[in-house]
């Protein structure tokens, strides 16, 4: 009858010896499943509306989940204009155009803006046709700027089972503020994947075969069929190490 595990204390941490070898209710802890990490960035695109617009982009960025394989982690959005924006919130048809109109309020296009002054501002020096060319296509959308300001271009969700974590009524939506446009949303994953199958939980009081000799199953392995595991080693020099507990 093997002594009852006795405690050893090393490095002013006290734990319980390895059970005998070959005990056999004895079963090696299960090693956690490898994972890689992911950092995968895509771009969505789409036609927005006239003016002030909200578009629900939560079933692409739901796929963009998916095709990474990330289960766990985080879903980076970015606005990538100045005069659009994203955010969390019920893409409800009359909601939305709460929203539209409210923001009109809040910036209305009409009011005097120093943006809106063109004739006082110069463009991009390699502008072909010069200041001129350039003056007649700016539009004069400060408002659009300033809604962008205040909404914000950035939104990072959790991913959780390799499930946006947002709530019932919550999508995610672009905000179009001087549409219509054709349009652009950063969408990056960032997180871990499962790399293989599960490892499997090898159990100590298997024998290597059924038809074995008392004699063989003396001789064999804790570890079943003949798998050549790299913690035998490390076990047989310091059973006390965790990585050899054994537990029933």
């Amino acid at each position: 009858t093997p002594a009852p595990a006795a405690l050893s204390a090393r490095g002013g941490i006290a734990r319980a010896s390895s059970a005998p070898r070959g005990t056999p209710s004895g079963r090696r802890a299960m090693r956690a499943p490898v994972r890689a990490s992911v950092f995968e960035y895509t771009q969505l695109s789409l036609d927005t509306s006239l003016g002030v617009s909200l578009h629900d982009i939560t079933p692409q960025v739901r796929r963009a989940i998916r095709e990474s394989g990330v289960t766990n982690g985080t879903v980076n959005v970015l606005s990538r204009h100045t005069t659009t924006a994203v955010t969390i919130n019920e893409a409800e048809g009359r909601l939305m155009d709460d929203i539209r109109q409210y923001m009109l309020k809040l910036a209305p296009p009409g009011d005097p803006y120093l943006h809106n002054d063109i004739h006082l501002r110069d463009g991009p020096p390699d502008w072909p046709g010069g200041n001129d060319a350039w003056r007649a296509q700016e539009p004069r959308n400060a408002h659009s700027h300033l809604l962008s300001i205040l909404i914000g271009n950035t939104l990072a969700v959790p991913v959780v089972d390799g499930e946006l974590a947002i709530g019932t009524w919550q999508s995610l939506m672009l905000v179009e503020l001087d549409g219509p446009r054709k349009r652009t949303v950063g969408v990056q994953v960032c997180g871990t994947k499962k790399v293989g199958g599960e490892p499997k939980k090898i159990d100590a009081s298997e024998s290597s075969s059924n038809a074995a000799s008392e004699s063989d199953r003396e001789r064999a392995s804790p570890v079943s069929d003949g798998y050549k595991d790299p913690m035998d080693a490390l076990c047989e020099d310091d059973p006390s190490a965790d990585e050899c507990k054994v537990f029933d």
